[in-house]
C-alpha cells in the first residue's frame, strides 16, 4: 500500500514537471521576434546582396519606387580651367621716383597674404630729390637731376593717362546708355546691360589710380619748389589681400620698381580654354559647372556665369579662352588653381537617368542603387554614374530603361544590410 501510494506521487511529479517545460518552451518561443528583414548574400564577385522585407517592415520604411528612364538631355563637355584675377582688381604701386621705404606712422608694414582695407598706409616713401648734406657730391647731383629729370617725365605721362581714362568712362557711359535704352525698348538683353556696366566700372577704377598718381607727382613738384620733400603715404587702393611687398624697411628703391600689390579675391574668374574646333558646339551664354578635381561630391559643385573679357587665344595649342565669374567671399579659390568646367553642349541624347536621391556612395566613392526584383526583394547594383544635376544621375551603365529603383527609403536598406539600420 505504501509502494502504490509514493508511485502515485512520482508520476504527479512527473507530468507537473513535463508541463511545465512545455509551458517554459512556449515562453521563450513567444519572446523570439520576427526579423523585418532577411539578408541573402549572392555567391559573386561583386558580393552583392539581395534584401528582403517583412510587410510590416516595407511599410515602416515608406519605400517607393522609380523606373529608370530615357530622357533628351543636352550633352556636356568636361574641360579643365584656371583660376584668375579678373581686370581691376589687381592694383599694383610702383615708385614715382627713387626714395627710402619707411615704416608708416604708427603702424608696421602689412606682411604678404594679410588683408588690407581702401586707403590703409602700407608705408611711407621719402623721395630723395635734395642731398642730406647742404654741398652736394658730383654723383648726388646727378642724381638729383636725373629724379628730376624723371619726374617731369612721369608727370607728363599721368597727365595722359587722366585724359585717356576720361575718354574711356565717357565712352563707357555712353555704351551703358544705349544698352539699357536697348533693353527698355525689348530689342536689348540683359547681359549687354552687364557688360556695359562692367566696362565702366574698369575705366572709372583706371581714372581714380591715374589721378591719384598725378596727385602724388604733384605734390613731389611742389615740394621740390619749396625746398623740402616731405614722406609719402603710398594707401592701399582698393580692398583685398597683400599679395607681393618686393621691398624692405630702409631699402632705397628706384623709379618704377614695384612697392606692393593688392588683389581683390571677394569675385575671381575661370579661364576656360576650348579648342577652336568645339567652340561652335557650345552653348557660350550657359554657365559653367564648376568642380575641383578629385571631388565628386555635390557640395562641391559651383555655377559660374558667363562673362565677356577680351578676346584670347593659344596658336601653340589651337584653343580660344572663354571666362566664368563666381562668387569667392569664402576665399576657396586661389589665383593659378586648376579646376574642372563642365559645358554644355548645343546638341541634346537621350540618355538613362534616375532620381539623384536613388545613388548611395559607399567608403570607397562607388555608386549603388537597389533595384526592386520582386515585391518586397530588392537588389544592391552597381551603377556606373556619368554625371549628375540637381535633380537626376545621368548613368552610363548598371541599369536598364524600365528598372525599378528605390528612392526614398535606399539608405534605410543600405543600414538594413550591413546591420546598422534600425
Amino acid at each position: 500500500m505504501k509502494l502504490s501510494h509514493l508511485s502515485l506521487v512520482l508520476a504527479t511529479a512527473l507530468v507537473l514537471n513535463i508541463a511545465g517545460c512545455e509551458q517554459n518552451a512556449a515562453k521563450k518561443e513567444s519572446k523570439v521576434k520576427e526579423k523585418p528583414a532577411k539578408v541573402t548574400s549572392l555567391p559573386n564577385e561583386a558580393n552583392l546582396a539581395e534584401v528582403e522585407l517583412t510587410p510590416k517592415a516595407f511599410e515602416r520604411l515608406g519605400i517607393t519606387t522609380v523606373e529608370a528612364r530615357k530622357q533628351d538631355m543636352s550633352q556636356v563637355r568636361r574641360l579643365g580651367g584656371e583660376v584668375t584675377i579678373p581686370p581691376g582688381e589687381s592694383a599694383i604701386v610702383v615708385a614715382p621716383i627713387t626714395g627710402t621705404v619707411q615704416a608708416p606712422k604708427d603702424a608696421v608694414i602689412p606682411k604678404p597674404g594679410s588683408a588690407v582695407t581702401k586707403g590703409q598706409p602700407v608705408f611711407q616713401f621719402l623721395p630723395l630729390l635734395s642731398p642730406e648734406r647742404f654741398v652736394p657730391t658730383p654723383a648726388e647731383r646727378a642724381q638729383i637731376a636725373n629724379a628730376q629729370a624723371s619726374l617731369i617725365s612721369l608727370q607728363m605721362a599721368a597727365d595722359g593717362d587722366v585724359q585717356q581714362f576720361v575718354e574711356q568712362v565717357t565712352a563707357a557711359k555712353i555704351v551703358l546708355g544705349r544698352t539699357e535704352q536697348l533693353q527698355r525698348d525689348r530689342v536689348g538683353s540683359e547681359r549687354a546691360v552687364d557688360d556695359a556696366k562692367a566696362q565702366l566700372a574698369i575705366a572709372d577704377a583706371g581714372l581714380k589710380v591715374a589721378r591719384e598718381r598725378k596727385s602724388v607727382l604733384d605734390k613731389l613738384s611742389s615740394d621740390i619748389e619749396k625746398g623740402s620733400v616731405d614722406p609719402i603715404s603710398f594707401d592701399s587702393p582698393i580692398d583685398g589681400i597683400v599679395r607681393n611687398i618686393p621691398v624692405t624697411l630702409g631699402q632705397t628703391v628706384a623709379t618704377g620698381n614695384i612697392l606692393f600689390e593688392v588683389v581683390n579675391l571677394e569675385s575671381i574668374w575661370i579661364r576656360v580654354p576650348v579648342y577652336v574646333g568645339l567652340l561652335d558646339e557650345l552653348k557660350l551664354d550657359e554657365p559653367a559647372v564648376i568642380k575641383f578635381f578629385g571631388d565628386d561630391s555635390q557640395q562641391s559643385k559651383f555655377m559660374a556665369q558667363p562673362v565677356k573679357a577680351p578676346p584670347a587665344a593659344d596658336p601653340m595649342s589651337s584653343t580660344a579662352d572663354l571666362f566664368y565669374s563666381i562668387d569667392n567671399k569664402s576665399g576657396r579659390f586661389r589665383p593659378g588653381e586648376r579646376i574642372s568646367a563642365t559645358l554644355t553642349m548645343s546638341n541634346n541624347s537621350e540618355v538613362l537617368v534616375i532620381p539623384l536621391n536613388a545613388i548611395l556612395y559607399d567608403i570607397y566613392g562607388n555608386t549603388w542603387v537597389y533595384k526592386k526584383i520582386d515585391e518586397l526583394k530588392f537588389l544592391r547594383t552597381r551603377v556606373l554614374v556619368q554625371r549628375t544635376t540637381d535633380e537626376v544621375a545621368v548613368l552610363k551603365s548598371g541599369l536598364s530603361e524600365g528598372d525599378e529603383v528605390v528612392v526614398d527609403g535606399a539608405a534605410e536598406l543600405f543600414g538594413t544590410e550591413f546591420g546598422t539600420g534600425k
